[in-house]
């Protein structure tokens, strides 16, 4: 093990850690996602943050937890769905190029867990949103799928089997 053989052959040790800088000294004991963030969040560019905010609020139930400026200088927000399903938010700009910016579909999917996916649809399509018909998925998940204005998909499901 430590090593990786690609097809061609080569190997590629495995990078070292470090644990100090020379410019901050040792690094203090790290550990895992503080309380109330999940391990694993996805963040999101938007060309127009708060429109998409607003959208997510009303479309799907999100609440914004946080929005505070970020240390790039653009707009850091954090929406939560229910207790755990926190969704990070940015402005895109100079250095952050948004999806609709780069011309990419979809740009990524989003795949939220919610407790009545019935209902969920039913307010989604009374909010405008555009969103596929309820599916029942092969994994037995009742879902659809709903992409928001600047492109993002979201995919609402509820287990079922």
């Amino acid at each position: 093990m430590g090593r990786h053989r690609y097809s061609d052959e080569r190997t590629l040790a495995q990078p070292r850690v470090r644990f100090a800088s020379p410019r901050l000294g040792i690094l203090p004991r790290m550990s895992g996602p503080p309380p109330g963030y999940p391990r694993v969040s996805p963040y999101l560019l938007y060309e127009d943050a708060a429109a998409a905010i607003d959208y997510l609020q009303r479309t799907f139930g999100f609440e914004l937890r946080l929005t505070q400026i970020g240390a790039a200088g653009r707009s850091h927000n954090e929406l939560l769905l229910g207790e755990d399903g926190l969704v990070m938010l940015g402005q895109a700009g100079e250095a952050f190029s948004s999806p609709r910016t780069l011309d990419i579909f979809p740009p990524s999917m989003i795949h939220v867990y919610v407790d009545d996916v019935e209902s969920l649809h039913v307010r989604a399509k009374a909010a405008g949103a555009e969103v596929t018909d309820l599916e029942l998925s092969p994994a037995g998940d009742r879902r659809f799928t709903a992409t928001d204005p600047e492109g993002q998909v979201w995919v609402l499901a509820q287990r079922v089997s």
